[in-house]
């Protein structure tokens, strides 16, 4: 199956740990951090990740469809968390452990709280948080102050640590 051929991209500037797993057509935006134990699966379809993400430990990016799996610029996909879905929007925390499932599409500012799942196939509109066990949902009322420049500093953090720590893969560049 033609589908099986690695070929992983990375814009400038994007630092991808040489443990993380990468299997299929991914194509990963400028800045975008990669930690170790990280696995981005493109089995059905491609995936593109946008810039300035922040993919954490044990994270699991997986496309099992034949259309793309989309991701916009600034998200952070935390510890464990377990992805499928047919887009992520921007600026949204996946939080660890949390689970979005089969085709579901991701607005922008969103948060899915830790050990939160979505429905299969679920919309979740701009600025919903999903929280508790249920789990809820309701809309924040406003973006948290301060929070583009946190996510900032935390990428620049981890470009400066990360290679310091793990070995970093070079990969075809993108741009």
């Amino acid at each position: 199956m033609p589908g099986n051929r690695n070929r992983v991209t990375a814009g400038s500037g994007s630092v991808v740990c040489q443990e993380a797993e990468l299997k299929g057509e991914i194509t990963i935006g400028t800045g975008t951090v990669l930690h170790p134990k990280c696995r981005i699966i493109a089995e059905g379809g491609p995936i593109y990740i946008g810039k300035n993400n922040i993919i954490e430990e044990n994270s699991v990016i997986f496309n099992k469809n034949v259309a793309p799996l989309v991701i916009g610029d600034d998200n952070v996909f935390e510890v464990s968390c377990y992805v499928e879905g047919s887009r992520v929007g921007n600026c949204n925390t996946i939080g660890t452990r949390a689970k979005v499932l089969g085709n579901t599409t991701i607005g922008n500012n969103c948060v899915i709280g830790p050990g939160c799942s979505t429905e299969s196939n679920e919309t979740v509109e701009d600025m919903t948080v999903v929280y508790g066990q249920q789990p809820s949902r309701r809309i924040q009322s406003s973006i948290l102050p301060g929070h583009s420049s946190l996510h900032t500093r935390h990428l620049e953090y981890l470009r400066e640590m990360l290679p310091k720590y793990n070995h970093v893969k070079r990969l075809e560049s993108s741009g």
